[in-house]
């Protein structure tokens, strides 16, 4: 029997088109997603749209669309760059489908049977771009002329031309004043502080986890989950005045998907996230659940923001990059390499498009992609055969140990998530492949006939690790992969990936049919 494994990403928001940012969070679920597959689990990977907000309406009618209209459109488009980056998902939801609406209304129930919900009036600070509520010391000054902003607490003269925005959008709130219906959230505080005592890995990496028990260690307040102003939506089963506050509403899209539950997905065991939105999944999220009577997640993935070529992601600037347009330009392996292989996850950095190229012709084309075409032309130069095959032949010891070592910290770096240290080991050993080739110099021993047999080994014993190296590469560029095992005459080895256990592959004994020279594995590209 396989075991479960539910990855997701975060619910996206209708009114943008997924860019590169985006494209980062879905490249890490579904790599997570496929290292669990073909280590024997049943898998479950979601994505979505989050279209039950403001936001949506607004965006709505700047475009002059009917809103419903503009969220199919959208919608349309987000699966567009998914199914264009190949991103092998499982289930695809709206917050709009008629079943998500359904749960949702009957978990509010559930939550106000509970006495966790209740009706208040208040006057707060709203900003749209959030889709949250803020205080006075979550905003910042900003400068009108300059651009500058400044922390609150700072001593700056206020002016005309200094206001206070939201830091993530530099907007102004808007003051909003009505009746609304509260999530008793401070009901939670000790129950969530003896949660995280107890499950020190619920929120990796550990720097931002850390602020989120800070902040909860400053007390929690109630908070408003529903709108009055708000008409498009879903409505309150107790309140029909009333619009669910959109993340009560889109947090429990991670359940919807999961309603049939003799499948057994929930709870999830990874939710990937940005570090904006960290506080609703690591607080609210988990407050919501207890209440409702539902497990909670076993972890949450935090990302961080980048820049590209040094400047905010902005739509204003043109910089915003559509990562299938980029994949098509290059390729789909140079964006996940880097991505994937530059910085932590967790890390703000910047997206170099040049420095993306250069790491992608240094380790695929260069040295992956001329180890592969070297033991390939070498072979055939052999003439007689058109194989390698399994006799007498002794591994090189060393190689062997690499091996062992680059399985271990591979498999172990895979299963916390560190996957740029996982692409490490991976390239660190195709290092040690590619020493091992440059000290036996098969390209001399092959012009002596007396050398056969020795060049023969020399080339199984590339053409091996090769392999090795292959079935860990596979999770992250599995087209190429593929194509390298058929360029080894192991045309069988996607199936088996997709339905084996991956360890009895690399336990394996294989023989190398080598046919045809084939073209370069990966193609270069100029800066």
């Amino acid at each position: 029997m396989k075991e479960n494994f539910y990855v997701t990403t975060p619910i996206y928001y209708t009114n943008w088109i997924p860019h590169i940012w985006h494209s980062y969070s879905s490249i890490i679920a579904d790599t997570i997603a496929r290292n669990n597959k073909i280590n024997w689990k049943k898998i479950k990977f979601c994505t979505w749209v989050d279209e039950n907000s403001q936001k949506a309406v607004i965006a709505a009618e700047e475009n002059g669309m009917p809103t419903m209209k503009y969220l199919d459109l959208m919608a349309s488009k987000h699966r567009a760059v998914w199914d264009g980056l190949k991103i092998e998902y499982t289930d695809f939801i709206r917050t709009t489908e008629s079943r998500h609406h359904e749960f949702v209304k009957s978990v509010l129930q559930k939550s106000f049977d509970n006495g966790d919900i209740y009706a208040g009036e208040y006057e707060w600070m709203y900003c749209v771009g959030c889709e949250g509520f803020k205080k006075d010391d979550d905003l910042v000054y900003l400068n009108k002329t300059t651009k500058e902003t400044f922390p609150i607490k700072k001593e700056i003269k206020v002016s005309d031309n200094i206001i206070k925005v939201c830091p993530d959008h530099l907007t102004t709130p808007d003051t909003i004043k009505e009746k609304n219906y509260f999530f008793k959230l401070s009901k939670y505080q000790e129950e969530l502080e003896k949660f995280y005592d107890e499950n020190p890995k619920f929120v990796i990496p550990s720097d931002r986890f850390n602020e989120v028990k800070a902040f909860t260690k400053r007390g929690l307040e109630d908070f408003s989950i529903s709108r009055e102003t708000n008409k498009f939506g879903i409505t309150l089963p107790f309140d029909e005045a009333q619009v669910t506050y959109v993340w009560y509403d889109a947090l429990f899209n991670y359940l919807t998907v999961c309603q049939n539950w003799d499948e057994g997905f929930w709870p999830a065991d990874l939710h990937v996230v940005w570090k904006d939105i960290i506080r609703f999944h690591a607080i609210y999220w988990p407050a919501m659940l207890i209440s409702a009577w539902y497990e909670l997640p076993k972890q949450i993935l935090t990302t961080w923001f980048f820049t590209v070529d040094g400047q905010k992601i902005s739509k204003s600037l043109w910089n915003v990059i559509d990562p299938v347009e980029f994949s098509e330009t290059y390729s789909k392996d140079l964006l996940t390499l880097y991505l994937l292989s530059s910085f932590n996850i967790g890390q703000d950095w910047d997206f170099d498009q040049k420095q993306a190229i250069l790491i992608y012709n240094a380790k695929l084309a260069n040295n992956l992609g001329n180890l592969v075409n070297r033991v390939v032309v070498l072979t055939l130069k052999l003439a007689l055969e058109d194989w390698l095959e399994w006799s007498d032949i002794i591994l090189d010891p060393d190689l062997l140990i690499w091996k062992w070592e680059n399985d271990y910290d591979f498999d172990s770096n895979m299963k916390t998530y560190n996957l740029k240290w996982a692409l490490d080991h991976a390239f660190k050993y195709l290092d040690e492949i590619n020493k091992y080739v440059d000290t036996n110099e098969p390209w001399q021993m092959i012009k002596d006939e007396n050398k056969r047999d020795e060049t023969k080994e020399v080339l199984y014993t590339i053409a091996e690790w090769l392999r090795q190296v292959g079935l860990s590469l596979y999770v992250f560029f599995p087209e190429k992969m593929w194509e390298m095992f058929i360029k080894l005459g192991l045309e069988n080895y996607v199936e088996e990936l997709e339905e084996w256990n991956l360890q009895k592959l690399r336990d394996a004994t294989e023989v190398f049919h080598i046919k045809e020279k084939w073209e370069p594995l990966f193609k270069r590209f100029d800066v």
